[in-house]
C-alpha cells in the first residue's frame, strides 16, 4: 500500500515532538489518523476546516502543523 502524501510530514513532526520514542502512523478508513508513540495512541479526526493536525489522547493534545503539498491546486 502507498504511503498517504502528508505521512513523511506527520512522522517527521512527531519524531521533532518525541525523539527518543518509538512512533507509528495508522490511517483508517474512516478519516481518522493515529499516532502511536511508544504504543500510546493519540488520534485525530480528519475535517475540512482543520488549522492543524490536533493529535489527543483524550487528555493531552500536540499539534503538526498541516502538510501543503505543492501538487495541489
Amino acid at each position: 500500500m502507498e504511503k498517504p502524501a502528508d505521512y513523511d510530514h506527520l512522522m517527521q513532526h512527531a519524531q521533532q515532538q518525541f525523539p527518543d520514542a518509538r512512533i507509528d502512523i495508522t490511517y483508517t478508513d474512516d478519516e481518522v489518523i493515529h499516532i502511536d508513540v511508544d504504543g500510546y495512541r493519540f488520534t485525530f479526526e480528519i475535517g475540512s476546516d482543520d488549522d492543524a493536525y490536533m493529535f489527543s489522547d483524550g487528555a493531552t493534545v500536540f499539534e503538526i502543523p498541516l502538510f501543503l503539498d505543492p501538487t495541489w491546486d
